[in-house]
């Protein structure tokens, strides 16, 4: 158990150095910088993610009509930068932990 503890310190350590992630943590940090804008891209993804969890059917719609009422806010240059480096950080995760668990057959 210490081997695989000590190479999943250093794949962590990988991580934070990635380009996926500095980008991330600068396009995060700019967008702090403006806590109205912040908080409010943080409330359309509550709200995205509730309309997923909840909606029966298909939810295609109602998040239709979310982005249309959000429009301006998604269209800024700070959310649409974040929103992409956190997706392209996202991605590397998923990525990753796909990789470490290619093989094992097990339910979950």
């Amino acid at each position: 158990m210490d081997d695989i503890k000590l190479e999943c310190i250093k794949l962590n350590q990988m991580i934070y150095k990635s380009k996926e992630y500095k980008n991330y943590i600068h396009a995060r940090n700019a967008l702090k910088a403006n806590p109205e804008l912040y908080n409010s891209i943080q409330e359309f993804k509550t709200r995205y993610s509730d309309v997923l969890k909840y909606t029966e059917g298909n939810p295609y719609d109602e998040i239709l009509k979310m982005y249309y009422e959000n429009d301006e806010l998604i269209h800024n240059s700070l959310v649409s930068e974040y929103l992409r480096t956190e997706s392209a950080f996202s991605k590397l995760l998923r990525n990753t932990i796909n990789q470490v668990i290619e093989g094992f057959n097990f339910n979950v």
